[in-house]
């Protein structure tokens, strides 16, 4: 038997609303496209690059070989900088600070110019990564792909966060490291509403990539199982890993506090620290280029004998890197993280092994691995990325407690000596770090011209005390603006409950109100300013209501009470928007 209910129309409007699934249809299927989209810029960056490095090794004969680094970087720093107008870095801190400030806005120019720029300080010798410049491609794939469909900030952040999983999983086959670095690092919130666009989008490009040039794990090998005694000893291992990011963290940014007081152009700067790259490589020519043959070495065991060999090895990779990067180069961090870590891990073995008995420990190419992890996590302070990414690329989940271990012991380590990571270190000091759901955040989100009231009943300053009171009767306005019948300039403001002493005392009647009760000192509040500096202004001067200036013109009050009724609003977006289904 079958029962017949009676729906009304706006209950059936809300079931048929809330089972809609365009919006939500919308989202992946961007996701996808995206995906897609971010493989091929890595595929075509990364096929680009071997062609060009392998060019630059075979003319690696010629005496001019040295200036291609400086050549390369010049180049690259002045087609951003002085042709596109970018504004420079190393792509994922521009990302992270365009997520906090910007509402996720990227300029579509960053699509190619990434590639183009990272490719030319790459190929040509330059010590640095090319999934930063992906990560940025990707990023604005997103960012403008939101715009072009017209879909609000929360579906924005999804997609860029799309571009820099899609970017990732694709340049190294890992797609639980492209997932997990879009959420760790880029957006710092784990919701469904992101995760799960960006895991169908680490899968399509991923996918992508493997069917354009194969499902190859980039430094696979055959590894021995590892004992207790090898994780006793990452203990050690972890603790100076942690000592080599921070170092190589501080390198970099001493090149670049060097090269910061150079005088010049930064074309030219960026030019001078090519050279030295350059010169380095004549003698060592494993510290050029991305530095991945260095990797293979060291996980196959077939490194240079000797201690000594490998330390210059190690040493002058890390002064290439901060070179590069340093000058003003554009590249990541990834891959010169992996090469130096590699390199380090490969060292320790050697070093432990002159103190313990070699049978105790399982090999080289293990420690090689542990070394990646911990470098990696020291200066990107991301434990998460660490693990999957070493775990991904090396296939060596024979080691995951090791590496476990080494990684988060690295980045809390590092993390007493550089509390901020090398993606965020730039940003907190320029108050550019703003995290999801943090107060900064919610406040950089509030558009202060949106709360102005703007339809309010003004007076001249000549206007008898008498009549402002008729005034008063006639509006519910506890602030009054004082603005100049002549040129409308914005002379003050009276605080009726404040001033109320001044208006009703019958002496005052035939005095100007200009003269009386006008307050001349209030703090005045622009259009560049944003909803927590106006709040920190409130709370210095005491006072709940302010007056907007643009232009030079007055256009309204702003009170606290509206930014906190906003900021109560975004809060409840957030949490409304944490489910995708």
């Amino acid at each position: 038997m079958f029962h017949h209910t009676d729906y009304s129309p706006a209950q059936l409007r809300a079931f048929l609303h809330f089972r809609s699934p365009s919006k939500n249809a919308l989202l992946i299927f961007a996701a996808i496209l995206v995906g897609a989209c971010s493989a091929l810029a890595a595929v075509a960056l990364n096929r680009a690059l071997d062609y060009l490095a392998t060019m630059r090794v075979t003319h690696s004969g010629h005496w001019w070989v040295f200036m291609l680094p400086a050549a390369g970087a010049a180049a690259a720093v002045f087609l951003s900088r002085n042709i596109l107008k970018e504004s420079g870095g190393h792509g994922v801190g521009e990302v992270i600070a365009k997520v906090g400030l910007k509402q996720g806005f990227l300029r579509p120019v960053s699509i190619i110019s990434a590639l183009v720029t990272s490719l030319l300080t790459i190929a040509s010798g330059g010590s640095a990564g090319p999934e930063a410049p992906v990560v940025l491609s990707g990023s604005s794939m997103g960012s403008n792909l939101s715009r072009l469909l017209r879909m609000g900030g929360q579906s924005r952040m999804t997609l860029i966060g799309c571009g820099a999983a899609g970017s990732i999983s694709a340049i190294f086959n890992a797609p639980v490291t492209g997932m997990i670095f879009a959420v760790e690092i880029i957006l710092g919130e784990w919701t469904p509403y992101h995760l799960i666009p960006i895991a169908i989008s680490s899968v399509v490009a991923t996918q992508t990539s493997r069917l354009l040039q194969g499902n190859v794990i980039p430094f696979s090998q055959d590894f021995p199982p590892m004992s207790f005694i090898d994780l006793g000893v990452s203990v050690l291992l972890a603790m100076l890993a942690s000592l080599v990011s921070v170092g190589f963290v501080r390198a970099i940014r001493q090149v670049g506090s060097i090269w910061a007081g150079m005088s010049g152009v930064q074309w030219i700067r960026a030019g001078i620290g090519g050279l030295c790259v350059g010169l380095i490589g004549l003698v060592f020519p494993y510290s050029l280029g991305e530095g991945y043959n260095s990797i293979k070495m060291a996980i196959h065991g077939t490194l240079p004998t000797g201690f000594l060999v490998v330390s210059l090895m190690l040493l002058t990779r890390i002064a290439t890197t901060s070179l590069t990067l340093g000058s003003g180069g554009l590249g990541g961090i990834f891959a010169p993280c992996l090469v130096i870590g590699s390199l380090f891990g490969a060292l320790f073995y050697r070093g432990a092994a002159m103190v313990l008995p070699v049978h105790w420990l399982t090999g080289e190419g293990s420690y090689a691995l542990m070394g990646m992890a911990g470098v990696l996590s020291g200066v990107m302070q991301a434990p998460l990325t660490s693990v999957f990414l070493v775990l991904e690329i090396t296939n060596g989940y024979h080691a995951v407690m090791h590496i476990m271990t080494v990684t988060f012991l690295s980045s809390m380590l590092t993390h007493a000596f550089e509390p901020s990571s090398f993606y965020f270190k730039d940003l907190v000091e320029k108050g550019q770090l703003l995290r999801p759901k943090t107060d900064a955040k919610i406040l950089a989100d509030i558009d202060p011209t949106t709360l102005v009231h703007r339809e309010l009943t003004s007076v001249s300053p000549q206007m008898p005390v008498s009549d402002f009171i008729g005034v008063l009767t006639s509006t519910p306005q506890t602030h009054i603006p004082i603005v100049d019948g002549d040129d409308g300039k914005f002379i003050g403001m009276v605080d009726v409950v404040a001033a109320r002493s001044s208006i009703l005392d019958p002496g005052q009647r035939s005095s100007n109100i200009g003269e009386v009760a006008v307050d001349r000192n209030a703090p005045v509040i622009d259009e560049d300013m944003g909803a927590e500096e106006i709040l920190e202004i409130m709370n210095r001067s005491g006072k709940r209501t302010l007056p907007f200036i643009k232009g030079g013109e007055f256009q309204g009050f702003i009170t606290k009470e509206d930014i906190l009724s906003a900021y109560r609003g975004e809060m409840k977006s957030y949490g409304a928007s944490d489910n995708l289904f």
